[in-house]
């Protein structure tokens, strides 16, 4: 099954700009996130002043925590080992290599019969992509389509010129205004990430950060992901890991509401980060070479770009707080 390609050797990281946003940003923000000639997507938006939300307003990505919401017996164990460890080296992984690819289908865009390389199913999919779509470029090749209330999800994929033709090693085509998985709980399916989510699911957007806000949960990845169990939303799990601190694919991780994250020295975006994983927390996707949150990239057309909103790519997530953060109760969906 996919696993994230995400390595120690994203070591690097450039400096995050600050200042003002400029009115272009503002402008951007008012205009559609795809391209001006592709057809938009149904999403479900909390208000007009808002950006538009991936998934139904009721799926668990859109979902805030509850006040006092139960905190799994082995929280501590699992966010030593799963996450504390592996902070030096943490990061938001919204760069080309590792970002999530994504860019929207027009009514110009040519279908495609996707081949399947690795987990398939037998099915056929047959699906538009834009001419000069770009995947990630890191080993995982990630690249989601939306075109209308569809979204395919690919990993490893690659387009032929010569022959003009697309593969991936996984694809699947779920709902941008569904649930926000592949099937539903306690079914069992894979995807283009690990837990059988949605591609695009709790992966943040520059222009998510430009409104100073992130409506939904975010999506985790660490090296510490437990084997053999998938905890609910997930549907699936390549978890690598017997240690009995491990953290299970689909497990929901908070920073602690409590901490003040105004008080910090802190640039805007990590502070706009943060606040949504004390409100929103975040879901174990996938197992990768470092601590991670999924991001999108901006390399396609109609993406708002990272330097427009004042950010570097794959900057450092080091300094949370990763100590404060908790494991919320975990529900087996093997």
């Amino acid at each position: 099954m996919p696993a994230s390609g995400l390595m120690p050797k994203i070591a690097s990281r450039w400096v995050v700009l600050g200042g003002i946003f400029s009115l272009s940003v503002l402008f951007l923000l008012l205009r559609p996130v795809g391209p001006v000639n592709s057809a938009s997507p149904r999403q479900a938006a909390n208000s007009a002043s808002q950006v538009a939300a991936f998934y139904s307003a009721a799926s668990f990505w859109n979902t805030p925590i509850a006040p006092h919401a139960a905190i799994d017996r082995n929280s501590a164990g699992m966010v030593s080992y799963a996450l504390s460890a592996c902070a030096s080296n943490a990061v938001l992984a919204n760069d080309d290599a590792w970002g999530m690819g994504y860019v929207y289908a027009g009514p110009e865009s040519k279908l495609y019969t996707i081949a399947c390389t690795t987990y398939c199913a037998g099915d056929t999919i047959v699906f538009p992509i834009p001419d000069g779509a770009l995947p990630s470029t890191g080993s995982d090749h990630h690249l989601a389509v939306i075109k209308g209330s569809q979204e395919l999800d690919m990993w490893e994929a690659s387009y032929d010129r010569k022959a003009d033709r697309w593969s991936a090693g996984s694809r699947t085509v779920t709902s941008i205004t569904g649930w926000g998985a592949n099937c539903g709980e306690r079914e069992h399916c894979g995807g283009a990430v690990a837990a059988g989510f949605a591609m695009l699911g709790g992966s943040i957007r520059p222009e998510e950060i430009a409104q100073g806000h992130i409506d939904h949960a975010l999506a985790l990845n660490t090296p510490a992901t437990k084997s053999g169990y998938i905890a609910c939303p997930a549907t699936n799990t390549d978890g690598a890991s017997d240690n009995p601190d491990a953290i299970p694919q689909g497990a929901r991780v908070q920073l602690d509401p409590a901490f003040d994250v105004d008080g910090q020295a802190w640039p805007a975006w990590e502070k706009t980060v943060a606040k949504a994983l004390q409100t929103y927390g975040a879901y174990v996707v996938d197992t990768s070479g470092v601590l991670a949150l999924y991001a999108v990239s901006d390399v396609n057309p109609g993406n708002i770009s990272w330097s427009s909103v004042g950010m570097s790519k794959a900057p450092s997530l080091a300094n949370l707080p990763w100590s404060r953060f908790r494991v919320l109760q975990i529900r087996s969906c093997n």
